[in-house]
């Protein structure tokens, strides 16, 4: 791959371009670059080392610009001349920057911090994102310093170790796929620039339109596309002289009216640019649209129209069906619309199975001591009664635990009923109200795993709005802040909730989301939820509720600990201060 890269043989002038930037890039690597590594490790590593890497650099700076002088006016002569050149060019640019990387290896030897590190870093990232501009016209010139520079930086950063490190050697990998993507497609375009410039005349033939040149409705020149364009059975040189008007308005049912509209755009085409669309008609029958653009121009002292004819058919064709569906625009919005509405219907049904489940896990909470409670009432009864020391009051009291259990089972199932049925009808309740009814579902689940909540409820406002979707906001919010501090196994989990006005609170220690993603924390189907358990679309359903159903605001930040997640509903005449 490598010797197929060496075998391409690049223009000149992309080589002339690359020795006129090497002075700047040397100067700028080889000089200043390697002088500020100098400074930023002096006293940090053996001076010896610095001595050395500054020495390599300054011998690298000479040879560069000692080999580039001596080419200069030599790569002219041949291919094989300008490859041994490009050789060295090459070895020398691997060389330095390589060099940058083991100075960076040292360093990291020597305990030097990881700011002045990371200073290093940069400059390497410095060094490789200039080389484009110095060295981009040679590519394989770039991309090998590229190629020298990042890799062994990404090899140091991966064995000096940390997770800053090797997240800043993942980026990098990044870094260096797309800058020589980046860099290849400006070295093309920047070739097919330059073969532009040397073969002008070849790409007036080659052109994708069709151009000739009008002097009295006469065709003095004309290109290949526009022979084909039109079907014209001559040769270039019996089209040439030929009338324009007879080939563009043949086979047209009303070939008179387009002859005189044809005359008169080639009459006013004489003195100012002028652009028309054309339907053409080919020899079969078949319509094409083109567009034809007329300016007038001097050729020899000649007033001539330079003309340029350019395939329209597919877009025109493509505006025509644009305007057919504008007219059916507002029935498909309509079933869009309907097809969104079952979408979110059914993105609340898989919401509530997954809250489902949810609830059963926290029931299976709530029971479990109760049952074992009962479960050890029964055993006692039954040991007392097996060694016949079952007495009335013993009974009694093993009877009333046990309907004391069974009530607050019979409880715990009204509490879940009513949190989880469905109502449409709008309710006052307060902050307060709504925060004990959901803790009487979780609390359970929170102490089992040693998280504390705080609360701090200082908001007396009442609101009308629909309690039980309120209820389930709630519940996922607190539910989400627990997984995220198991998952995380925070110490001293905590939870936060708060109310002040109109704003409830909802906040954790867990460290909070990072600021990639926060953005799309509340699109459909995106869970944090490294298990892949989550479903994604609780917190999309939750701001559904919040901001379309109640007509409030569901918000998300982090602090200094963790996520915030903010609930705001407006006031207005479904508010008021309980007094």
């Amino acid at each position: 791959m490598i010797s197929k890269l060496f075998e391409y043989r690049y223009d000149n002038k992309l080589i002339s371009e690359l020795i006129e930037n090497t002075k700047f890039g040397a100067l700028t690597s080889n000089l200043f670059a390697s002088f500020i590594v100098v400074i930023v490790l002096y006293g940090e590593i053996p001076n010896h080392y610095i001595f050395i890497f500054m020495l390599f650099h300054i011998l690298i700076l000479t040879i560069r610009l000692f080999i580039t002088q001596k080419y200069k006016n030599l790569i002219h002569l041949t291919y094989s001349f300008t490859n041994k050149y490009l050789k060295q060019y090459i070895t020398l640019m691997s060389l330095s920057a390589l060099s940058f990387s083991i100075i960076f290896f040292i360093a990291s030897l020597y305990g030097v911090s990881d700011s002045r590190l990371f200073f290093i870093v940069s400059i390497i990232i410095s060094l490789s994102a200039g080389s484009l501009a110095t060295m981009g016209s040679v590519y394989i010139v770039f991309a090998s310093f590229m190629v020298s520079n990042i890799i062994p930086l990404i090899i140091v950063l991966g064995i000096h170790g940390g997770k800053i490190f090797y997240i800043t050697a993942i980026v990098l990998i990044l870094y260096l796929i797309v800058n020589l993507l980046h860099g290849f497609r400006l070295f093309k375009s920047h070739e097919k620039s330059i073969d532009l410039e040397k073969k002008y005349s070849t790409i007036y033939n080659k052109s994708s339109d069709g151009i000739a040149i009008i002097k009295d409705t006469k065709i003095l020149e004309c290109n290949d596309t526009f022979i084909k364009m039109f079907k014209c059975d001559k040769d270039k040189t019996t089209l040439l002289n030929a009338s324009i008007l007879d080939i563009i308005t043949r086979n047209h049912t009303d070939e008179k009216s387009y002859f005189q509209e044809m005359f008169e755009a080639l009459q006013k085409a004489q003195r100012e640019y002028i652009s028309v669309e054309w339907l053409y008609t080919k020899e079969d029958g078949k319509d094409f649209y083109v567009e034809i653009r007329m300016s007038p121009m001097k050729l020899d002292e000649e007033l001539v129209i330079h003309t340029i004819f350019r395939d329209i058919d597919a877009n025109k064709r493509a505006e025509l069906e644009i305007i057919r569906l504008n007219e059916t625009l507002e029935e498909r919005v309509a079933i869009e619309v309907e097809n969104n509405r079952i979408k979110d219907k059914q993105l609340l049904q898989q919401t509530k199975l997954a809250q489902m489940g949810e609830m059963i896990s926290m029931i299976a909470h709530q029971w479990r001591q109760p049952l074992s409670a009962i479960s050890t009432v029964a055993i006692s009864i039954n040991l007392k009664a097996q060694m016949n020391k079952l007495d009335k009051q013993t009974t009694i009291d093993a009877t009333s635990k046990i309907a004391d259990y069974t009530k607050h089972l019979s409880e715990t199932i009204d509490d879940f009923r009513t949190f989880f049925r469905s109502n449409k009808e709008k309710h006052y309740i307060s902050y307060t109200e709504l925060v004990h009814s959901v803790l009487k579902i979780v609390e359970v689940s929170i102490n089992n795993h040693n998280i504390e909540i705080i609360q701090n409820l200082e908001s007396n406002n009442v609101f009308k709005t629909y309690t039980n979707e309120l209820k389930q906001v709630l519940l996922n919010l607190i539910k989400n802040a627990e997984d995220v501090l198991l998952e995380r196994a925070i110490k001293n989990p905590k939870i936060f909730i708060e109310s002040y006005k109109n704003m409830l609170i909802v906040r954790d220690n867990a460290g909070g989301i990072p600021e990639e993603i926060i953005e799309k924390i509340f699109d459909p189907y995106f869970s944090t939820k490294q298990e892949k358990t989550g479903t994604g679309l609780g917190l999309y359903m939750s701001k559904t509720i919040i901001e379309d159903h109640c007509g409030g605001e569901l918000s998300i930040t982090n602090d200094k600990e963790g996520a915030v997640f903010t609930i705001t509903l407006e006031y207005d005449n479904g508010v008021r201060e309980r007094i």
